[in-house]
């Protein structure tokens, strides 16, 4: 098995320590004790134009005529098995 190729160009660091990345993220101002972290809330607009539906057809207009078998068929097997439960 063969190890991946190191970049020449990446630091490696101990898991507790911060890398350069870490180190951009974080602020150059420590907190002080006293200071609450300000609370932004995000907002977003969409302007995408709402599509709405003129056709009039409904589910069981559009299952086939198989499909309408199979749910009969699930339907008539599902009562029985409620019916043998509260007949035992």
């Amino acid at each position: 098995m063969t190890e991946p190729a190191a970049d020449p160009g990446a630091q490696v660091v101990a898991a507790d320590q911060l890398n350069e990345l870490d180190r951009a993220i974080t602020d150059d101002k420590p907190a002080l004790a006293g200071d609450k972290p300000a609370l932004t809330l995000a907002s977003a607009t969409i302007d995408a134009p709402v599509v709405v539906s003129q056709s009039n057809s409904t589910t069981l207009e559009q299952t086939s005529l198989i499909g309408k078998i199979f749910i009969a068929f699930g339907g008539l097997l599902t009562l029985a098995s409620a019916a043998r439960m509260f007949i035992a």
